[in-house]
């Protein structure tokens, strides 16, 4: 932090606090909170690596989020080794209906205190020209991950509907981008993996804090080309999985 920019009033892991502040139009303090040694990669607004370019990117998310007169609901918050996670729902007004939007803020600890930003969400209309990101973390390291995750992970790469089910209670369910809801139950969760078809899921990353899992990946469905996405999968009591939210643009 430079001298000349002071302590930020947001207590809070930075993960906790992106969105919330964003919300409140609270971008002083959430640009103080970043100092000169942070980055942000935004699915709509993004890239910003300066002070000079993060807080026009700020202002821009705040005053989409104000014009929407955007709400944020906390979901999960998960505290790994080199980064945390905050899951939230932010739930927008739109022709006088409320949407919801999912979004997963990863903030990842560096070297020499830097720090970056990773936001995941996927807006209900797509701006013009809007195009998918290309992949945000290097894909293919040998993550930790838990044996239940690992088994998933590797059933969606080889499009074994039945295998991924059986990692899953009985009244679990899959959250899906658009904020819809995948029970197992009824049989929307198979419905749903079954239309994914086979999907390549190279793992960059995680963070674990012995219930809630959360994987960062590049993604590819067939006959589309890849994608930054997050995987956020929540262990029953059982061992099995409870919840999977899904994060892609």
């Amino acid at each position: 932090m430079t001298e000349d920019r002071q302590p930020s009033s947001l207590k809070g892991r930075l993960a906790n606090v992106y969105a919330p502040a964003l919300v409140e139009g609270a971008i002083d303090a959430l640009s103080k909170r970043l100092g000169n040694r942070a980055t942000i990669d935004d699915p709509v607004h993004g890239r910003a690596s300066s002070l000079a370019s993060i807080d026009p990117l700020l202002v821009k998310t705040a005053t989409y989020l104000g014009d929407a007169k955007a709400k944020y609901r906390q979901v999960a918050s998960t505290t790994g080794v080199d980064r945390d996670v905050a899951e939230g729902v932010l739930t927008l007004q739109r022709d006088g209906k409320e949407l919801d939007m999912p979004i997963l803020v990863v903030a990842e600890r560096r070297r020499l205190r830097e720090i970056e930003l990773r936001i995941y969400y996927a807006l209900p209309e797509k701006p013009d020209g809007h195009k998918p990101r290309a992949p945000l973390v290097s894909a293919g390291r040998d993550v930790p991950m838990p044996q239940v995750v690992a088994h998933v992970v590797d059933a969606l790469k080889k499009g074994a509907v039945e295998r991924v089910l059986a990692a899953f209670e009985e009244t679990s369910r899959i959250v899906d981008p658009t904020s819809s809801v995948h029970a197992k139950r009824d049989g929307k969760m198979a419905s749903f993996v079954t239309q994914l078809g086979g999907l390549d899921v190279a793992t960059g990353g995680s963070a674990d804090d012995g219930r809630t899992c959360c994987i960062e990946a590049t993604v590819t469905r067939t006959g589309r080309e890849p994608i930054p996405a997050a995987l956020s999968f929540e262990r029953g009591d059982s061992g099995l999985l409870r919840e999977l939210r899904v994060y892609w643009d």
